[in-house]
This record gives structure tokens, C-alpha cells and sequence, in this order.
């Protein structure tokens, strides 16, 4: 009975997530249609609706430039048919090979392969269904307006990609911290299944990672554009800064993991060092619950700063040299988030004791 609910709430997840997004497409689509249907008496218009709600689309990329170079590929697809209309008229080959051109000129001039299907698309549609009352070229017209409705909104409607951003970052140092606790668990026990997941868990990361870039870039792009995106300009920033230091913490957190795992083989309980990396743990916690509330992002730093004192193989009692190894990988982890919680590098550096 678990596994629905789950299923459930992560249905409703990606609802509210898409709210934005559904609301810039519903906006966008129905001023493409009024522009086209009543301001220039087309009596269908559907691909001045279907271009704006293609190009801006439900994808986690909300960049404009993605927006413009989709819009441009469709209406580029839509062209090349009206040319195959004009030149050769309408029928199966025709639209067969009219087919065939778009594809290959889209993947021509774009890496996209979604530049190339979007245009096939939209000319498939021109070749297939006749128009009424109207020139052959109002399509295309259609198209323009759709495209340009679809670059405008992502200014005047824009989506809140900062917001995105954050909540990806949330996310992402949550897992982090899990997989810390694993790998504390593991060596507090000796139990090599702990640390398995650990791993596991970090290899599932990289998707978190991806999609925090892609979020950040949307953010900054509109940020730049909309007027009503501006204020976030700050934050977008901070964001760009976090993601840097969280992306080398995963990959310290990778090699320790490793390490950690290798260790929790011998069956040897190791408190002190998983009393370190709980330390960690919690100032990683600290760091999440800082994105909202600055003084969370302060006592992540005290946590952090107490935990780097630590680091030090004279602070391990009886220690094998391969625990002291485990330890100083604890060090670059820690001053990756000393930095992501906003603490100067040259001073999260110095934070660390001296190697004897």
C-alpha cells in the first residue's frame, strides 16, 4: 500500500511544479490564437496556438534562447512547406519528402534533435490539412506569431526558475546528508551494506546535478530579460556560487565514500571517525534548512568550523593509517561546504588545523 501513495505525491509534486509553466503556456497560446483569429481574421488559426505551446513547452529549460530557437525551428519547418505547396502542390510524396528535407535541414543548421522534430511537426501539419478562407502563406504568418507570443511571454509571464533552482538544491544536500549518515552508520558498525548504499545513493545524484544547471540557467536567462525577474538577479547569483561548491562536495563525497566502503569490510566499529562524519552530517543539514533562514546558514558554519578542528590524524585514537587516509578526505569535503555556506575559500582553508 505504500508504493501508490508514493506515486501519488510524486504526481502532485510535478502538478505544482508545473503550475508556472502551465500558466505561461495557457497565456501564451491564448494571445497567439486572438492576435491571429481576431486581429487578422484567420479563421482557424491552430498553428499560431500549436508554435506557442510547443515552444515553450513543459521542459525544465526556460531559457529564452531555448524558447527563440525552438519557435524559429518550427517556423522554419512550416516555411519549407509552403515552399513545397507553392512548387509541387499537395500529396502522399510530397509530403514524404518535404518530410525527409525539414529533418535533414534541421539537424543541418541545429544540435537540437527536438529543433528537427518540432519542425517536422509543424510542416507535416501545413502539407496534411488544407486551409480555409485564407492564402496558403497566413500559415506561416500563424507560425511567426506564435513563436514571437512564446519568446514575449517568457518575459511578461515568466516562470520562477530561482524557485525551481532552490528546490533542486534542497533536494540535492538532502541526499548528500543521507548518504553522509550511510557512510557514518557504516563505519560505526563495520557494516559494508551501509556503505553500498552510500554509494548508491550518490551515483543517483548526477540527475539532481543536471537538472540544478539546468534550472540555474533558465534562472539567470530570464533574470536578464523579464522586468519582473530582475530582483532575483542577487539570488540567482548566490545560487551559481552554491552549486559550484556542492558539485565538488559530491565528488569528495564520492572518494570518501569509496574509501568508507572499502573499510566497513574488516567488521571494525569506528566511533570517533563516524562521530566526525555526523558532525558533517549535521552541518550539512544546517546548510539545507540555510537557503531559507540566514541563521540556519550561520549555525551550518559553526557546525562546520567545529568539525574541521577535528580533522586532524592526531585526534584519532589508535588509529590505522588507513582510517587517518579516511580523515583527511574529510578535509577538502569540509572546507567545499564551509564555502557553500558563504564563508571566504582562503578562510575556509585556513579553518583547518595543521598536518604534523
Amino acid at each position: 500500500m505504500a508504493a501508490p501513495a508514493v506515486g501519488v505525491g510524486a504526481a502532485l509534486a510535478r502538478v505544482r511544479a508545473s503550475l508556472p509553466a502551465v500558466v505561461q503556456i495557457t497565456a501564451a497560446a491564448f494571445v497567439a490564437y486572438a492576435i491571429a483569429h481576431w486581429g487578422l481574421g484567420h479563421p482557424i488559426p491552430f498553428l499560431a496556438v500549436t508554435v506557442a505551446i510547443t515552444s515553450l513547452g513543459l521542459q525544465r529549460d526556460a531559457r529564452p534562447r531555448r524558447v527563440f530557437d525552438t519557435a524559429l525551428g518550427i517556423t522554419f519547418g512550416v516555411l519549407l512547406s509552403n515552399l513545397s505547396l507553392v512548387l509541387f502542390g499537395r500529396g502522399v510524396w510530397q509530403v514524404a519528402v518535404v518530410l525527409a528535407v525539414v529533418l535533414l535541414l534541421g539537424r543541418l543548421v541545429h544540435p537540437s534533435p527536438g529543433f528537427a522534430i518540432g519542425a517536422a511537426v509543424q510542416a507535416s501539419l501545413v502539407q496534411l490539412i488544407p486551409v480555409q478562407g485564407v492564402a496558403e502563406y497566413s500559415r506561416l504568418l500563424d507560425a511567426v506569431i506564435g513563436g514571437a507570443v512564446a519568446i514575449a511571454a517568457t518575459a511578461l509571464v515568466p516562470r520562477n526558475a530561482a524557485a525551481l533552482a532552490k528546490n533542486e538544491a534542497k533536494g540535492l544536500i538532502g541526499a548528500l546528508a543521507q548518504a553522509l549518515g550511510d557512510i557514518s552508520q557504516a563505519l560505526r558498525r563495520g557494516d559494508s551494506d551501509a556503505g553500498l548504499a552510500a554509494l548508491e545513493e550518490l551515483r543517483r545524484t548526477q540527475d539532481t546535478l543536471d537538472a540544478w544547471s539546468t534550472e540555474l540557467e533558465s534562472a539567470a536567462s530570464i533574470a536578464r530579460l523579464s522586468p519582473f525577474m530582475r530582483h532575483h538577479r542577487g539570488r540567482v547569483d548566490r545560487l551559481v556560487e552554491l552549486r559550484t561548491s556542492i558539485d565538488l562536495a559530491t565528488r569528495n563525497l564520492r572518494v570518501l565514500a569509496r574509501r568508507a566502503w572499502s573499510l566497513s569490510w574488516d567488521g571494525r566499529h569506528r566511533e570517533e571517525l563516524a562521530d566526525l562524519l555526523g558532525d558533517i552530517q549535521s552541518g550539512m543539514l544546517e546548510l539545507r534548512l540555510g537557503l531559507d533562514d540566514d541563521a540556519m546558514l550561520h549555525q551550518s558554519r559553526q557546525t562546520l568550523l567545529i568539525a574541521a578542528a577535528r580533522l586532524e590524524p592526531d585526534h584519532l585514537h589508535g588509529a590505522q593509517l588507513a582510517d587517518s587516509v579516511l580523515l583527511m578526505q574529510c578535509r577538502p569535503l569540509v572546507v567545499d561546504l564551509l564555502i557553500a555556506s558563504g564563508m571566504d575559500p582562503e578562510a575556509a582553508r585556513t579553518a583547518l588545523p595543521e598536518v604534523k
